[in-house]
């Protein structure tokens, strides 16, 4: 074979290199061709098969399953079989009423992209979405876990888009902790499954599980999220606002959809006035935890039964923002409470004249109306602090004004209730009519508000959204402006300087409307039509509200529709600062959310005089407290429809106990103030009255205990006897704290009452009485006649007390009193916090008196640990001295009681015969006229008795 010719710029093969037969150039052009080609090949065949790998584990997994265990995957409705296999759901008609046909598979959701990482606040995690179709569009595909160990008792969880900010509560409207080192001994452990994504939190002494999402895994797009949890037991408490028939949820397939709304309470599942995604489950083993959802978005919150040998299931359906938990360990419900009020803000102190009887009507026609009603409820003696204007006081139901015409002489009746000791509350609705007043001169709130730019806008961020509501054409300011704040501050002031009002009723705020969105309607567009509408009341978002692509301050009203009560709220105690720079007034606000407490009361909106809402009431009390608004009552008697006497007299006696007390109803409707019904009536109303007002020393301190520590002021028994399971669905009985059960009538035609008491001693409040027979861990058939309301006395429990008088102006004044419940061990304990009853920082100043109480089998101890600044002098509020003590289960010996009493560092004087009273049979020991023998409430002192 000849040798090829060399050429230029060619080289002669090295015959060094014939073995390796890559040295020629023709060697060379074959091997960069090959590897292009395999490089073209990798670059195609590695993706393929990564996708067909990931297709291949995300066809559907639906495997066998108890229909209780479905999470639902066609939420809307009208789930079909091509529906929901186009959104890679299971598909499988349920054989009963109540489980969904359409369910989540088992591989759905996200997976862990690379590892969970260990921070110093806890734990972070990439996550990927696992490649399935997508349910209502705009699924992000990485998303952010930040898991932070805050406290012992909790642990924050929060999801969300790292790539894009997506809305979240401000901390104008609600502060939270930011993330610090994670606690050294927490109280929960955390653990993480990597595909599909979940997590489990675990209660770490008994292993109870807190929240476990393996479950219905994560869905989360730009108007849909979704996540599921396990429960640690059938034991759930809390979620609204909603007209909850009894306090303990039916898991039973319920959906309970979650938004501010103005309808009315009837009880339909609809969604109330309130916000609250926090609810508090009670384990088997009478621990408590709790959980909240930080999320203002419009929701829904499934609840399911889950298998027999599973736990129930809650899934959450939310249409914007992000996933934000915090979970709460307690481990008792009073801990829970608690813990969530220290995240969310302590519950507010009202004014002491707040906890008075309370009056209202809507229209009392004019001046002479209000004054006749005024006159007749002060001629039966029955308690009554506080009188209230509803929309009929103002100049056609605007703001700031008062019908000169019809209330003509409005002022000077509202300095009449003042030097009868009583308050004047009046109503103010947040929306701004731009009509001019009735003389045609302009109405100035607009007029300024208008030129300082306080209104809520339309979807152009320019042009302001008009509405309708009570005064016509309206505008709504947008109180998360700080210039509406001033703005609204100044015209609080200006017309307390017409009408000395004492405090402040805002209403209609969700924000409610007459009309759908606004007078131009409302853009068709993914805001006020998302791609999924929870079960709100409705048939679109804006129902009777205003525009979701409304602007605010905070956000799109989409996002911030259920935070204008609370911005509101949080307005309008601006204004009571500016109008009453030292006092606290009483603000009480229909609509709220996760730290309105903090700023105001709530009552129960336009209930109906009907029993069954008297009944409901009770579990809405428990729910309110929970959610740290404590300061909180329906409307005596109802608010639409007409009551019966027998039903007013029961709703009285039951309002009595309200923390908010206040009879009110509708224009429409007769009268129902007390002193309208018949001389029977009355004498009960009174005689139930005096008991509350004898009793508000204890319901004070109680707030006071609300406020610097967030325990609940009407609480379930549950609550105190957690480990007795009889207790879990008590709802028709209520504790004030923890020392004073409430067993009222809520049925017609009944002189009977069936009260359940845990095993502990009871005493009847009216006698000292011992409850009779073997009652303890027992129902009990209690006498109810007509002008009863059956009260008990916890042993263990020392309750302050005060000789009442017709209004808390005066009865401060009287001597105070001391009543004593023996425990089986014949000890007792309490407190008394006492202060002027309205400076806005007695507490901050320590300008009180707190003294702790116990007692034993020999004596009492009245221990004196704080006192007011610079007293008590003469005609100080704290110069006081104790009248009474009663003493229940206390056995003495034979023969007439030695009692002495005296400062507990000097001698003991002996309390003369004839003011001790002792009733062998029922072990009462009484004392009374103890007011000349000088016994300060000021003064440190012991009783003692042999």
């Amino acid at each position: 074979m000849p040798v090829e010719e060399s050429s230029p710029g060619r080289s002669v093969e090295d015959p060094k290199n014939e073995k390796s037969g890559f040295s020629s150039p023709r060697w060379r052009v074959v091997l960069i061709v090959a590897c292009v080609v395999v490089a073209a090949l990798l670059v195609i065949i590695v993706p393929t098969a990564v996708v067909l790998t990931r297709t291949d584990r995300l066809d559907p997994v639906c495997p066998a399953m108890d229909e209780r265990e479905r999470v639902d995957c066609h939420p809307e409705g009208k789930a079909a079989r091509d529906r929901c296999e186009a959104r890679g759901c299971c598909w499988s008609p349920a054989a009963t009423q109540g489980p969904p046909s359409c369910f989540y598979p088992t591989n759905h959701g996200y997976e862990v992209d690379g590892a969970v990482v260990k921070t110093a606040s806890g734990y972070r995690a990439r996550l990927r979405r696992l490649k399935t179709p997508t349910m209502y569009g705009g699924d992000v595909e990485t998303v952010e876990l930040l898991v932070e160990m805050q406290e012992e008792h909790r642990l924050h969880v929060k999801i969300l888009d790292p790539a894009e900010a997506r809305y979240e509560v401000p901390e104008a409207a609600l502060r939270v902790p930011r993330p610090g080192q994670a606690a050294d001994s927490p109280m929960y452990d955390v653990t993480f499954t990597h595909r599909p994504f979940s997590f489990k939190v675990t209660r770490r002494s008994t292993g109870a599980t807190i929240f476990d999402t393996s479950v219905g895994k994560l869905t989360f797009g730009d108007q849909f999220l979704s996540v599921s949890t396990r429960l640690a037991s059938s034991n759930l408490y809390g979620l609204g606002e909603h007209v909850h028939r009894r306090y303990r949820h039916d898991l039973n397939w319920k959906t309970w959809p979650i938004f501010a709304s103005g309808a009315n309470p009837f009880g339909n599942y609809e969604n109330l006035y309130g916000h609250h995604p926090f609810y508090m489950c009670l384990e088997d083993d009478g621990k408590a935890n709790g959980v909240m959802l930080l999320n203002s978005n419009a929701m829904d919150v499934t609840l399911q039964p889950g298998a027999p040998d599973s736990a129930p299931i809650v899934t959450y359906r939310v249409i914007g923002g992000v996933l934000d938990f915090y979970m709460f360990l307690g481990p008792s419900p009073e801990n829970v409470v608690q813990q969530y009020t220290e995240l969310i803000g302590r519950p507010v102190m009202p004014a002491y004249w707040g906890l008075g009887f309370q009056l209202c009507r809507w229209n009392y026609t004019n001046t002479a109306g209000l004054r006749e009603v005024i006159e007749r409820n002060r001629a039966t003696g029955i308690p009554y602090d506080v009188q209230y204007g509803d929309i009929d006081y103002m100049e056609d139901r605007k703001d700031f004004t008062y019908d000169a015409d019809l209330y003509q002489g409005l002022p000077d009746l509202v300095q009449d209730l003042h030097d009868h000791g009583q308050k004047y509350i009046i109503i103010l609705d947040p929306a701004i009519t731009n009509q001019d007043r009735r003389d045609g001169s302009p109405y100035q709130p607009y007029e300024d508000g208008l030129r300082d730019g306080v209104f809520v806008k339309a979807a152009d961020g320019e042009t302001n959204l008009i509405g309708e509501v009570w005064p016509g054409t309206t505008l709504f300011p947008d109180y998360t402006n700080p210039s509406t704040t001033e703005w609204w501050s100044e015209y609080c002031q200006r017309f307390h300087n017409v009408i000395p009002y004492d405090g402040l009723w805002i209403d209609m705020n969700e924000p409610k409307s007459f009309m759908n969105g606004s007078n131009n309607g409302c853009e068709s567009n993914r805001w006020n039509y998302p791609p999924f509408k929870p079960a709100i009341v409705g048939r679109i978002m804006y129902d009777l509200t205003l525009c979701m692509d409304a602007r605010q301050t905070w956000g799109k009203h989409y996002d911030v529709h259920s935070l204008y009560g609370h911005s509101m709220a949080i307005a309008t105690r601006s204004a009571m600062s500016r109008v009453f720079p030292t006092k606290r007034g009483v603000i009480i606000t229909r609509s709220s959310f996760p730290s309105t407490g903090s700023y105001a009361g709530h009552w129960l909106g336009s209930n109906k005089a009907a029993w069954e809402d008297m009944e409901w009431s009770i579990p809405a009390l428990f729910e309110l407290n929970l959610f740290g608004i404590p300061y909180i009552g329906a409307d005596i008697c109802g608010f639409l429809w007409e009551p019966t006497e027998e039903l007013c007299q029961r709703w009285m006696q039951l309002g009595a106990f309200y923390p908010f007390s206040r009879n009110h109803n509708h224009r429409e409707y007769k009268d129902q103030d007390p002193a309208v019904f018949s001389q029977s009536m009355i004498d009960s109303t009174r005689d139930v009255m005096m008991t509350r007002y004898t009793l508000l020393p204890y319901l004070y301190t109680l707030f006071y205990h609300a406020h610097v520590a967030g325990t609940t002021v009407v609480r379930p028994l549950l609550h105190e006897f957690p480990t007795d399971s009889n207790t879990w669905d008590v709802d028709r009985q209520f504790l004030w704290g923890s020392g004073l059960l409430i067993s009222p009538v809520l049925t017609p035609n009944t002189t009977t009452v069936s009260a359940y008491f845990p095993d502990t001693p009871w005493y009847d409040y009216y006698t000292g009485q011992e409850v009779e027979g073997e009652y303890r861990g027992q129902t009990v058939t209690l006498d109810a006649p007509m002008n009863k309301i059956n009260v008990h006395v916890r042993g263990g429990t020392i309750l302050p007390t005060q000789q009442p008088a017709n209004t808390t102006v005066y009865s401060r004044k009287n001597p105070m009193g001391l009543l004593v419940a023996m425990d089986d061990s014949s000890a007792a304990s309490g407190t008394l916090f006492w202060d002027d009853g309205e400076a806005v920082d007695s507490i901050e100043r320590k300008d009180y008196l707190f003294v702790n109480l116990s007692a034993s089998s020999t004596e009492l101890t009245c221990d004196v640990v704080a006192l007011p600044l610079g007293g008590p002098t003469a005609g100080h509020w704290a110069a006081l001295r104790y009248g009474t003590v009663s003493v229940y289960g206390l056995a003495l010996g034979t023969g007439t009681p030695t009692v002495r009493a005296g400062r507990v560092d000097g001698p003991l004087q002996t309390v003369a015969a004839s003011r001790v009273q002792y009733d062998r049979d029922n072990q009462v020991l009484l004392l009374t006229d103890l007011q000349a023998m000088d016994l300060p409430i000021t003064e440190s002192l012991r009783f003692s008795w042999t």
